[in-house]
């Protein structure tokens, strides 16, 4: 091999080294810049510190590999993961509505986010329910504290969906 192949391999291998580093930390970096459609609407504010409570609640990976309540806790977080993930989407998409000028664009678009709110508020609903069903009967639970965080979730799902649905109320 020719020392010039032997360098081409050895930049190509730290090039492939840093671009995994990058890909690692994009989607913290893409996290971070989700407010950059600044707003007051106190319904995207209302929003986003709802989203907030389903963000990490449960991330706790050793919690459920060793709690009693591991099954529970796994279904905790798959509820709250989704309602996170889901008002993520209202927020955007209500966040573009926002921004929009135009009196036709506006228009054109009023109908889309009507339906996103009815869907995303059904969705909202459905993990609540999930959220609920560790709860029993019979309920799984074995632990206090998971009851309680069980409680919380399905009660902040059923406010974020109650805002959901009165969003979708004003715009008609």
């Amino acid at each position: 091999m020719k020392p010039n192949s032997t360098l081409l391999i050895a930049s190509l291998i730290a090039l492939a080294l840093v671009g995994s580093a990058l890909l690692a930390r994009l989607p913290m970096r893409l996290d971070a810049q989700e407010n950059v459609l600044k707003s007051s609407n106190p319904d995207l504010l209302a929003l986003r510190s709802q989203r907030e409570a389903f963000v990490g609640p449960f991330d706790d990976p050793m919690a459920r590999i060793t709690s009693p309540d591991a099954q529970a806790l796994g279904m905790l977080d798959e509820a709250g993961s989704s309602a996170e993930s889901e008002l993520r989407a209202v927020i955007d998409l209500l966040a573009v509505y926002e921004n929009l000028q135009c009196g036709p664009d506006r228009a054109m678009v009023k109908p889309l986010l009507e339906d996103r709110l009815r869907l995303y508020s059904r969705l909202l609903s459905l993990n609540a329910e999930k959220a609920a069903l560790p709860l029993g009967p019979p309920s799984i639970i074995k632990l206090q504290a998971t009851r309680k965080k069980a409680l919380k979730l399905h009660d902040d799902l059923q406010a974020a969906k109650i805002k959901l649905d009165a969003i979708a109320g004003s715009l008609k």
